[in-house]
């Protein structure tokens, strides 16, 4: 029997007795949960259907008013930021007004619950069923349609303007429909018995359809499909993408158990080029860059490429594929945009189930406009009686003129019994070099991830008066090997608004502590004909962003001609999956 001293183990381990009908004691076993992100195949003989209705009256009746005011309270909480960050460049400022949530409840249909044993040490209970919300939901927006900075154009006549042409836009009869999946797992052989619940989206739900008016004349009518494809691409990449599978919400019943996240199996992407890229604002060319994703919350970039219709990057990447029968790579085409979020010009969907194991896949794919597509929807929503002649003539032109396509590289690896087995002890012994002492696993172990955003450069020293009134600035950020440049910069004489994200990979023996001086390093260059002059540098402590976690801070410059001159920027060590 086990004794009381049995309860102080570690947190990976625990020791338990049960006694069965023939007086024999089971002792075992690791609580750990085998990162479960979705059980992929239900079998006939171990899951059941059942009449949902209870279910959705049970949750008509949660949905009560006090329910209600709390998701009112979440949405006033996180939707005005991330409407403000999100905002497109035509748009000076976005500020929610009204926020209705509505009184109808989702309604449940079609539940399956199983149980999946196809791994036994990993037992797992899940519950699926299809949820439709027809709410009722009245949000209002006043957007006020002018960028926040214009060159040559003083702040004041900006912000003038901006009040003098502001209108309010109003979202009313959002439709969702999606699969939910509710998994418990692991299970242990003590009370709770159910250590964790996690939910999510199988697949991505669909935004059946929601109605946008603009009050403020029939001028401002034009204004819908740009402003319904942003709400969509909103909906989607900031809030629902977010519990899509293997994305989920979880909730811990035990504290113990121990998660661990094993992939079924690594995907290498070499983003090598762009052609035709359209134009993403009307005054300039493109310039370009490529984010791609199999997890929304572990986004990867490339660097971007001056303005031009073709872009050549060739750089590689590899994403860890958790589930290998329903996630899709995320490919999106975006143009950078110096004042506000940056304009998206295209993107594609490649599944990773459509990849063949251990080849690779030399790809042209074209990318489909956002705002082309909800103007589709909508004709095939008002029953449009020339919407097929119209689509059979667009295809027709499509086909003569240059379509966006980017050139993909694409191999895809699964994981061995014996691979996955030391992913999970790498994580629950916490020592990274086990993935690294093996070749194929070493991808794995360089998952870190850092994520600078760069705002502005000020006080700098002034250019000389027969140079001119600006300057060119370039901002370089270095750690170790790995570095990054944003594109050149145009400036005042003793300041620069940078506006530009880069991205640098961090290699798992600094994420382990075993270089301590290693540090991010943010130098600013002045550019001229015939030499590169330093204006400084700031050093960021790898050690203190560790501790700190999102670093946003203004930092002096050191070390150059601008002594007084200062640097703002955001340092945040993002995806860093499989450190200790």
């Amino acid at each position: 029997m086990a004794n009381s001293s049995d309860d102080e183990v570690h947190s990976s381990q625990y020791v338990d007795a049960e006694s069965d009908l023939d007086g024999n004691f089971d002792t075992h076993e690791e609580e750990t949960a085998r990162g479960r992100k979705g059980v992929q195949h239900a079998q006939p003989s171990s899951s059941a259907t059942y009449n949902a209705d209870w279910l959705s009256d049970l949750i008509g009746h949660l949905w009560n008013p006090e329910l209600r005011k709390a998701f009112k309270k979440l949405a006033w909480d996180i939707l005005p930021r991330l409407l403000q960050e999100a905002s497109p460049a035509w748009m000076h400022t976005v500020k929610m007004t009204r926020f209705v949530l509505g009184h109808s409840p989702p309604v449940i249909t079609n539940v399956v619950s199983f149980r999946d044993n196809s791994h036994e040490e990993d037992l797992t209970v899940a519950l699926e069923c299809d949820v439709t919300w027809e709410s009722k939901m009245d949000i209002e927006l006043h957007i006020k349609p002018m960028p926040k900075q214009v060159p040559f154009v003083p702040d004041l006549i900006t912000k003038v303007v901006s009040n003098a042409v502001m209108f309010t836009a109003g979202i009313e009869k959002l439709k969702i429909k999606g699969r939910v999946q509710v998994i418990f797992n692991p299970l242990i052989q003590r009370l709770p018995v159910i250590a964790a619940i996690k939910a999510g989206f199988i697949e991505q739900p669909e935004v059946v359809d929601f109605e946008v008016t603009v009050m403020g004349g029939p001028t401002l009518a034009g204004l819908i499909p740009s402003l319904k494809a942003w709400l969509i691409r909103f909906a989607r990449d900031a809030i629902i993408s977010h519990y899509v599978l293997p994305e989920q919400w979880c909730f811990r019943l035990d504290p113990k158990v121990q998660d661990v996240d094993v992939p079924d199996g690594m995907l290498e992407v070499t983003v090598v080029e762009a052609r035709h890229i359209p134009k993403g604002d009307y005054l300039s060319d493109s310039d370009p860059y490529v984010s791609l994703w199999l997890r929304p919350s572990q986004k990867r970039r490339t660097s971007v490429q001056p303005e031009g219709k073709h872009a050549t990057w060739n750089e590689s990447f590899h994403l860890p594929v958790d589930i290998v029968t329903r996630q899709k790579l995320v490919v999106v085409l975006l143009d950078h945009d110096t004042i506000g979020s940056d304009d998206e010009l295209g993107r594609l969907l490649v599944p990773i189930k459509d990849l063949p194991d251990g080849q690779e896949q030399d790809l042209w794919l074209d990318l489909q406009d956002p705002k082309e597509k909800i103007k589709q929807d909508q004709r095939k929503q008002q029953h449009d009686p020339v919407a097929q002649a119209t689509k059979q003539y667009q295809q027709h032109q499509q086909r003569k003129s240059e379509q966006c396509r980017v050139h993909l590289k694409l191999r895809y690896r699964s994981m061995s019994k014996e691979e996955m087995r030391l992913i999970a002890k790498a994580q629950v012994e916490q020592d990274m070099n086990i993935l690294y002492r093996h070749p194929k696993l070493r991808n794995i172990a360089n998952q870190g991830v850092i994520d600078i955003q760069l705002d502005f450069v000020d006080r700098l020293v002034a250019a000389a008066w027969w140079r001119g009134p600006r300057k060119r600035l370039q901002v370089k950020c270095s750690f170790g090997s790995e570095h990054r440049c944003t594109l050149m910069k145009h400036g005042r004489r003793h300041s620069c608004r940078v506006d530009e994200a880069l991205q640098l990979q961090v290699h798992h023996r600094h994420l382990a502590g075993e270089h301590q001086k290693d540090a991010i390093v943010i130098e600013v260059r002045e550019r001229k004909w015939w030499r590169n002059d330093l204006e400084g540098r700031v050093v960021v402590s790898l050690e203190d962003l560790k501790q700190q976690g999102v670093m946003k801070h203004r930092a002096p410059l050191q070390n150059g001609k601008s002594q007084h001159g200062a640097v703002e920027a955001s340092v945040n060590p993002a995806g860093f999956r499989y450190s200790c």
